[in-house]
């Protein structure tokens, strides 16, 4: 007769049954919601020009949240640098943009 984990250590049924709620799903979920905004003001951007800073500024936050979600939801370390890097560039123009450089 074959034996199961769960008849050897009844505890991992336990832990199969109670499920872990993780924090880094509101990452995710942020993401998600930046997304959702980067197409809406993408698309307000295409007739009114005045709105590309704030356009410009939330993709920047999505890029640079995309890369921590790939680091510590995803576990993708190369493209972290890459939407890292980016995002922060972004950023760095529109602050520059808002100073008048």
């Amino acid at each position: 007769m074959k034996k199961s984990i769960t008849t050897i250590n009844p505890k991992v049924k336990k832990k199969e049954q109670t499920p872990k709620k993780d924090k880094r799903i509101y990452l995710v979920y942020l993401q998600f919601f930046l997304t959702i905004a980067i197409v809406v003001m993408g698309i307000i951007t295409i007739f009114q020009r005045s709105f590309f800073p704030w356009f410009q500024l939330t993709l920047g936050i999505t890029l640079l949240l995309m890369g921590i979600n790939n680091r510590f939801t995803y576990r993708r370390k190369y493209f972290t640098l890459i939407y890292s890097i980016i995002g922060i560039g972004i950023i760095v123009f529109f602050i520059l943009g808002q100073i008048g450089v």
